[in-house]
């Protein structure tokens, strides 16, 4: 863990700077863990916890772009090549009327990510298909 990781607390010890993280989706990954009986020290629970939420994250991003129609996405994907010219309007404009379904989406990530997870337990991205 790096500096920019940890930060020590009053009693010496390094303590996770936390994102804001959705805490139904944390919640979620608790408990696939438990699903599978796994078991985890606190520290290592976190580690994993991180990953699954981070490869949540991205499922779930992928599938929303995956949602867009084919105009629309690819203008969002020329865009996101060019971060620089990348804004909350128009990234708005891209998923804003486009997305009516977030919510279905956001169910079926969970279920893919659940099958994916309680089938294979790691969480190596080349477990997740990318497909177009």
């Amino acid at each position: 863990m790096t500096q920019d990781d940890a930060r020590t607390t009053e009693a010496g010890t390094p303590e996770r700077e936390t994102q804001a993280r959705n805490p139904y989706i944390l919640n979620f990954c608790r408990v696939l863990v438990e699903k599978r009986g796994e078991q985890h020290d606190p520290e290592e629970l976190e580690n994993v916890l991180d990953k699954m939420y981070t490869l949540y994250e991205y499922m779930l991003g992928y599938n929303v772009v995956n949602s867009l129609p084919e105009d629309v996405r690819s203008r969002y994907l020329a865009l996101a090549e060019d971060l620089g010219s990348l804004s909350y309007e128009k990234i708005s404009e891209a998923f804003g009327a486009h997305v009516p379904n977030y919510g279905q989406i956001m169910k079926d990530t969970m279920k893919q990510f659940a099958e994916l997870y309680m089938r294979n337990g790691s969480l190596d991205p080349k477990d997740y298909p990318m497909q177009r």
